[in-house]
């Protein structure tokens, strides 16, 4: 090893603690707990959690950062779940992101997405004329059964000061996947919900954070708390979004350095606290199939939310069975952090999920339902390519498939 490879291996580690905040990311015992957790220690034998310390340390950086392990992580955080230093991997996988964007080597697709966020705002390029023009269709197509509810409840508000509630959407809904929008509108019209959209700023994700690019991720969350800040929301609300709703609930406070007034809630958690107070009415056993549930990595893992999904599922289906391991235990879907929008991994991401796969089979479930768009559209493709017997569905649209009318002034 030459001088000048151990230099920069301390100025990588320094880096990564910087970014981090964990001191002891240096001192790594090599115990091999985070290889045993990682699903891409098979696919990857010659990096892994506990090599990229390893290799760091030994001026080897560049390796690292020139792997394609980096990009087929998931962020997940499985892999340092017990880790007996709490290293927290999925920071310092973003951190070494970080570098390799720098040196010009990150996936092109999510680069223009960022790109589309400087200009736009978001990582579409739809524009907020465009953005209101597509949710009031999306809500036209739906109106008769909105209708139905209550006169009105078709009507898409938008900028509306001291509405209870801002709902921050995934552009899915407006782009590619607008059944989830409708479900949401559903949603708030049975439980005549006092909400808003917002014109300005009108997505959840977060694609800077998925390439350590720590200033344009801040300035999404700085944007985001601004408009709920000038809207008057009691409710920052977001879509089942995991990443989205993890830094706005977890590192909010953190990024911006002050305290935000008023809650961040994921629209599981708010259906959740409504059913518990009477005021979303649920028939249970609706759901006449038996209904497997997957964790989210970073509403699951991450924020803690465990139990809430859980008691709306075991209500309204007539058999809920459990996947093994679950909690924060439970096996990533493999096309969380950036995987899934990465274009350059293929179908890669599909063969390393072949773990998750074998978990979902196993319970024998006619329904997989998660509570992350993230995870639906990696579940969704890897019904397809394996041909699994089971449908895939949000959490909030079995909700809404079970909703029993209240009748409220």
């Amino acid at each position: 090893m030459n001088s000048g490879s151990l230099a920069g291996s301390y100025e990588t580690m320094n880096l990564i603690k910087n970014a981090t905040g964990q001191n002891d990311v240096d001192i790594c015992v090599t115990c091999g707990q985070c290889v045993s957790r990682c699903f891409l220690s098979q696919s990857y034998p010659d990096i892994n959690p506990r090599k990229i310390i390893r290799k760091i340390l030994l001026g080897r950086e560049q390796e690292v950062i020139d792997s394609e392990f980096i990009w087929a992580c998931t962020l997940c955080g499985r892999c340092t779940t017990d880790c007996p230093k709490n290293i927290s991997m999925d920071v310092v996988i973003r951190r070494l992101r970080g570098l390799a964007w720098a040196q010009g080597k990150a996936p092109s697709r999510l680069c223009e997405g960022i790109e589309k966020i400087k200009e736009f705002g978001n990582n579409t390029g739809v524009d907020a004329e465009e953005f209101q023009e597509t949710a009031e269709w999306i809500a036209e197509e739906c109106e008769d059964e909105l209708q139905e509810i209550f006169e009105g409840a078709s009507n898409v508000p938008f900028d509306r000061k001291g509405a209870e509630i801002l709902y921050m959407p995934n552009p899915r809904e407006y782009t590619s996947n607008p059944n989830m929008f409708q479900a949401y509108l559903k949603f708030f019209a049975h439980v005549r919900a006092d909400w808003t959209l917002s014109s300005k700023v009108f997505d959840v994700t977060n694609w800077p954070y998925y390439l350590g690019d720590q200033d344009d991720a801040v300035a999404l969350v700085r944007a985001t708390v601004n408009e709920a800040r000038n809207l008057g929301a009691k409710i920052l609300l977001t879509t089942e979004c995991g990443h989205g709703f993890k830094i706005l609930r977890k590192d909010t406070q953190a990024w911006l350095g002050e305290s935000i007034d008023f809650e961040v809630l994921s629209i599981i958690e708010l259906a959740h606290r409504y059913f518990k107070e009477g005021r979303l009415r649920l028939r249970q056993g609706a759901i006449n199939k038996t209904v497997t549930y997957h964790d989210p990595c970073n509403v699951g893992r991450k924020v803690g939310i465990f139990e809430g999904p859980r008691e709306l599922l075991k209500f309204i289906s007539a058999n809920f069975v459990e996947m093994w391991p679950n909690r924060k235990y439970s096996i990533c879907c493999g096309g969380g952090g950036s995987v899934s929008q990465n274009s350059d991994m293929g179908s890669k991401r599909l063969e390393h999920a072949m773990w998750k796969r074998d978990q979902i089979l196993r319970t024998g479930a006619d329904i997989l339902t998660t509570s992350c768009q993230n995870c639906l559209t990696q579940l969704g493709d890897m019904q397809s390519r394996y041909n699994m017997p089971v449908e895939i569905k949000s959490v909030m649209e079995l909700v809404v498939e079970a909703i029993e009318p209240l009748s409220l002034p």
